[in-house]
């Protein structure tokens, strides 16, 4: 090869990896879940995106994964799942939090639930460091949450529904767009991480049922489109697309999930999301009942 083509390879090769990492400092520069697409106009007036018919997934309707889970199976499950010696992640706190976040009454404990999401920031940060601007904003928004529970008003914050009561009531909900300066509401900052749920919570869908040949970063960037990048600005959605190319491959997350083969994967990772899914529809119902799944 002459000494301009192996210029032109040596070009290509640096220049891939700048272009994701110039893309990563602009995603970072930016808040994940609460970029509007307020730029987004069409005809003069603001389109929006969330009116766009969305790709439809097996198991999914209504925006709700609805799986079937046969009773003898439960057990069967709790046999495959265990515990991965020297792993920061293990999947069986992920879905003891979730479980016990509901109570009897279909309430969500908030302090259970920010558990849970603890355990899916080491599933992220596990994923590799190309997610850690996820992580940031996640951890972030969990931390404003547990302000809000330690503080002078900490019993109002037991639960998802009496947060959603008392910050409606005492009008701490903002339903145009806050001021940067000023702490998010409770129940705007659970909003993001609600919306980001889904996500995670169809990328484990997928990724469960999916056949030899798809690849983990297409599952993660089908599932972010359906899921997430309606809330975000068209730059961020291309940067997300870009980062998520470096997704492990399935080999890789098996071994994070601690499952030795794609069969354990499916039981361990059908039942996760069972759970996961039940949270978020709770969820999701709360804020569509006081009409709260678009605010700013």
């Amino acid at each position: 090869m002459d000494a301009l083509g192996l210029l032109s390879l040596r070009y290509v090769r640096l220049s891939v990896p700048l272009t994701i990492l110039l893309l990563l400092i602009y995603f970072l520069s930016v808040q994940l879940p609460d970029v509007p697409l307020y730029g987004c106009n069409e005809n003069g007036k603001h389109c929006n995106e969330k009116n766009k018919p969305v790709e439809k997934h097996p198991g999914i309707e209504n925006n709700q994964v609805n799986l079937e889970i046969k009773p003898e199976k439960t057990d069967h499950f709790f046999e495959h799942i265990r515990h991965c010696e020297g792993k920061d992640f293990q999947i069986s706190r992920l879905v003891s939090a979730f479980e016990s976040c509901v109570t009897v009454n279909n309430e969500i404990l908030l302090k259970e639930y920010l558990s849970g999401w603890s355990e899916l920031v080491r599933f992220m940060n596990s994923l590799g460091t190309v997610f850690s601007f996820i992580s940031y904003e996640t951890t972030k928004k969990m931390k404003i949450l547990r302000d809000y529970q330690s503080g002078p008003h900490a019993i109002e914050y037991h639960t998802l529904q009496s947060m959603v009561k008392y910050e409606l009531k005492n009008h701490i909900v903002n339903f145009h767009e806050p001021p940067s300066d000023e702490t998010p509401s409770g129940c705007r900052t659970l909003l993001r991480l609600h919306r980001a749920l889904k996500w995670l919570e169809l990328f484990l869908f997928k990724l469960a049922n999916s056949h030899d040949n798809e690849k983990t970063s297409d599952l993660c960037i089908d599932t972010y489109q359906y899921a997430l990048a309606r809330y975000h600005n068209w730059f961020v959605r291309q940067a997300a697309v870009v980062a998520f190319l470096a997704m492990p491959e399935k080999r890789e997350l098996f071994e994070i999930v601690c499952v030795k083969d794609k069969d354990e994967a499916k039981l361990v990772l059908t039942r996760t999301v069972h759970y996961l899914s039940k949270v978020y529809n709770i969820t999701q119902k709360v804020y569509e009942k006081h009409h709260m799944l678009d605010l700013p």
